[in-house]
């Protein structure tokens, strides 16, 4: 991936407002990768639990497991707990800790899903994952810290994927929902004066709530199979019009918010990135001049953003 020092210049960055504070990124902000030694990691899903070992720039993945996020609780816990000791087997000795991206809304401190009425994780519910994680796995006393999904999809892509060397990027994944992720100069910006970047999934477009019709499951819904069947269904070609046509909607969508935030690049992540080069023309087309591209580290993406956001290698900047 090349050095990854440099890919972010050091510069005076340009302010952002993040509520009523004024906010600068710091000089050459996110430059170096996560932590030399090994850290085991988590890309938790609305349908799969993806996890690895990331050392430094390189990424060892292990077996993806469903996450069967409408079960109950101790069933999701038994795959939680059954991809961190895949993913600690894979770290072996000297691990740094344990990584652990999870949609929102999600309480990192407290290690607690706040999803309700999302469709997945109802059943976790404001339950604290670490001590059923320390009951359930190898971790030990081995620190456990949680990161947003959307953000670690984010920094992975703005610092060592498709944005890398972009100012100001939006990566938006698309799911079993629609994430966004507005990096400065590789730092996540929660906010721009009242508009929180992470609801701009629950903003309401002609043809309903983003995150219900843009993402991999409005698209399922719409060529009328379940979201676990959709890449075939895609790649079928049978539904090539309703494909485009989806790009389109996620074009037009997105054409006024990269003005509104003043976005230098887009970059379209998540399990329907796979099939970029059929949507993405007319997306495209919909989205106007700022540059789009499909993500490019694929599932290492969200394993080295969540690494390099809860175990940096310089946490001191």
């Amino acid at each position: 991936m090349g050095d990854v020092a440099t890919l972010v210049r050091p510069r005076r960055c340009p302010a952002l407002r993040l509520g009523d504070v004024r906010w600068t990124a710091p000089v050459a902000a996110v430059t170096r990768p996560p932590s030399p030694n090994p850290i085991a990691v988590l890309d938790v899903g609305g349908t799969s639990i993806k996890g690895g070992v990331v050392r430094g720039e390189e990424v060892e993945h292990t077996r993806s497991i469903p996450t069967l996020a409408n079960s109950s609780a101790d069933v999701i816990f038994e795959q939680l707990a059954e991809a961190t000791n895949m993913a600690l087997g894979l770290s072996g000795t000297g691990t740094v800790g344990l990584a652990i991206g999870f949609p929102g809304p999600f309480d990192r401190a407290a290690g607690a899903a706040l999803m309700h009425g999302l469709h997945k994780f109802d059943s976790i519910y404001s339950i604290e994952l670490r001590p059923g994680l320390r009951a359930r796995t190898a971790v030990g006393d081995l620190p456990i810290k949680f990161v947003h999904d959307n953000e670690a999809a984010g920094v992975g892509e703005a610092v060592m994927g498709a944005g890398r060397g972009i100012n100001r990027v939006l990566t938006v994944t698309l799911g079993t929902g629609v994430g966004t992720c507005l990096t400065d100069h590789g730092v996540p910006v929660p906010a721009l004066g009242d508009l929180s970047i992470k609801r701009l999934a629950l903003r309401e477009t002609q043809w309903g709530r983003a995150d219900d019709v843009l993402s991999a499951r409005g698209l399922a819904t719409r060529v009328g199979v379940d979201t676990t069947d959709l890449r075939a269904a895609v790649d079928d070609g049978g539904v090539a019009e309703t494909v485009e046509d989806h790009g389109r909607r996620i074009g037009t969508f997105l054409s006024p918010v990269v003005d509104e935030l003043g976005v230098d690049m887009v970059v379209i992540g998540g399990g329907l990135a796979a099939s970029f080069d059929l949507f993405g023309p007319s997306l495209r087309r919909a989205l106007g001049s700022t540059p789009c591209l499909a993500a490019s580290l694929g599932a290492d993406g969200p394993l080295l953003g969540a690494a390099l956001l809860a175990f940096p290698a310089n946490p001191s900047g």
